[in-house]
């Protein structure tokens, strides 16, 4: 009996020397989904480890309640619990707990409209929300201890004040507000300051065709632009000229590119200084009828440029497509093709073909910018974008598609299935940003860099760096597009022309680049799409 405890006591010895080496799998924790009570938008990225929230108006920011979460590995932990009540008036750090630990910030950002006007006002109210003051001016001959408020705003929507809009008139010393909303009270101070200029111009951004001038002048005054071109004996009223408060604006229309141009403001009897401005350039993209390419990147396929061309800006490679990966098993593969057959002007088009390449699906394609590496047998790195600093307002182009039904589904985006059989679908794609190339991966000249392994690298249309952009798609052949509101016009063999207008979302700012990019299956990225899918594009044009 004892010789058997002593053979349990050396086992037991053993067994506590015996050290685990085998090493835990990587797991890395990630958020794929949140849904927050009072939030206009839930924006997750992946890459940074992080989680913007948009709160509405009338949120609490101090109480913001999270009310479900989704990770990517459904044994994730999360130290604090992510579905609860928090404080986000400061960003806050989360421990994502899988084999490993990972560190997400969640970041909380609220717009709250806010506004002071008064009658009589000289241009627009100043507003220090982190200071909680605002300042109007008011002309010379207003007096200090009667100006009528006539709009006020500077708590969330269903805020109270304390005095009341109405009760408000005496500026002399400023006026003390008290601003109620949620439980909390901020107080604000209001300032009316005298001056002796009436009408300023404020601004003017002038575009190819266009040109945008803002001004401020005497509120209830009658206010507008005169302009003409430069030298010209007649000034021309502007016409459609908006105006909000004490400040008024208008768009210039009809410009010619690279011409000067003489403008004033006028209000309330006053006119500025003749201010000169001169339009942009009308410049348009390298190669947009695809008429120059060659073997000089590969004897495997064409590219679409060519050294011996005699057009300098057809020299260097403008467009790229995914034809490196795709013939990386021969070159019967090539999903971008000259053809000199098919076409609608000059005496090429770009043919994009969707093919099933033995690995994956490639979708056919042509983009501004330069194919980047193959990640592995799965996909592909593309660096999107040119420089460009011109403002377009539409892309226009001519286009003959094919249409084949879905043979291969690999993936689609979420909440958007498809499946075999459906019909595929082409897409046509500009964007205008400032886009930078340490945040989005890419290249100075080609700034944005998708992974098509990797969702969160994708483009996408709402980042704050998208300063315009387009999009068409089309799930059948060309010949029966006549009714999209796209279409313009038509010509033998199933071209359509399309006009893909760009809706700026800030007409203030000037782009570093533009990306431009068609597929004949736009699920590709996805690897879905149609072997049969073909787009041919021809004669492009920017119309400003």
């Amino acid at each position: 009996m004892k010789k058997g405890l002593a053979i349990i006591s050396v086992l037991v010895s053993l067994c506590g020397c015996i050290e685990n080496d085998l090493p835990y799998p990587v797991r890395v924790a990630e958020i794929t989904a949140m849904e927050v009570e009072d939030a206009s938008s839930v924006k997750i990225d992946p890459a940074r480890r992080s989680v913007t929230i948009e709160l509405e108006e009338t949120a609490d920011i101090s109480k913001v309640r999270i009310l479900s979460a989704a990770y990517k590995h459904e044994f994730t932990v999360s130290e604090p619990e992510l579905v609860t009540v928090h404080d986000l008036s400061e960003p806050l750090k989360v421990t994502l707990k899988t084999y490993q630990d990972y560190e997400w910030t969640l970041t909380a950002t609220q717009y709250i409209e806010r506004y002071f006007t008064v009658k009589g006002q000289v241009g627009a109210a100043v507003i220090d929300d982190v200071n909680r003051r605002a300042v109007i001016s008011v002309s010379g001959s207003t007096s200090m201890k009667n100006i009528a408020v006539t709009s006020l705003k500077l708590g969330p929507a269903g805020a109270s004040y304390k005095p009341t809009m109405s009760e408000i008139h005496d500026f002399t010393d400023g006026v003390e507000v008290e601003v109620s909303f949620g439980g909390r009270t901020e107080n604000w101070q209001l300032y009316a300051e005298k001056t002796d200029v009436s009408v300023q111009m404020t601004s003017i951004d002038a575009w190819t065709g266009c040109a945008y001038l803002s001004a401020s002048g005497v509120a209830d005054s009658e206010s507008g632009f005169l302009w003409r071109a430069k030298g010209g004996s007649e000034w021309i009223e502007a016409e459609g000229v908006t105006m909000e408060g004490g400040t008024f604006s208008v768009c210039l229309d009809g410009l010619q590119p690279k011409t000067a141009y003489e403008c004033q403001a006028y209000s309330g009897g006053d006119n500025t200084e003749t201010v000169e401005f001169v339009t942009e350039a009308a410049d348009q993209l390298p190669n947009a009828g695809f008429e120059a390419f060659s073997h000089a990147e590969s004897q495997v396929y064409c590219s679409w440029f060519d050294p011996a061309s005699s057009e300098l800006g057809w020299q260097t490679k403008w467009w790229d497509s995914g034809n490196i990966g795709s013939t990386t098993v021969g070159s019967a593969y090539c999903i971008a093709i000259p053809d000199t057959d098919i076409r609608h002007e000059g005496s090429a088009s770009a043919s994009l073909v969707s093919r099933n390449v033995v690995i994956k699906f490639a979708a056919g394609n042509t983009f501004s910018g330069e194919f980047a590496g193959l990640v592995g047998t799965q996909g592909g790195l593309v660096n999107f974008g040119r420089p460009w600093v011109l403002r377009p307002r539409a892309i226009r182009l001519w286009a003959r598609y094919e249409c084949g039904k879905i043979d291969v589904v690999d993936g689609y985006p979420a909440g958007n299935p498809v499946k075999v059989g459906d019909p595929d679908f082409c897409s046509m794609m500009v964007a205008l940003g400032d886009w930078d190339y340490r945040k989005f991966g890419g290249t100075p000249q080609s700034p944005v860099q998708v992974n098509t392994t990797d969702k969160s690298t994708f483009l996408d249309p709402g980042n704050e760096a998208v300063i315009a952009y387009g999009y068409f798609s089309a799930n059948s052949s060309s010949n029966s597009w006549s009714s999209l509101p796209q279409v313009i016009g038509s010509d033998a063999d199933g071209w359509m022309e399309l006009e893909i207008p760009l809706d700026y979302r800030a007409v203030n700012r000037k782009p570093t680049h533009i990306i431009v990019s068609f597929a004949s299956s736009a699920l590709g990225d996805y690897f879905t799409g149609s072997s049969q899918s073909r787009l041919w594009i021809d004669d492009i044009r920017l119309i400003y």
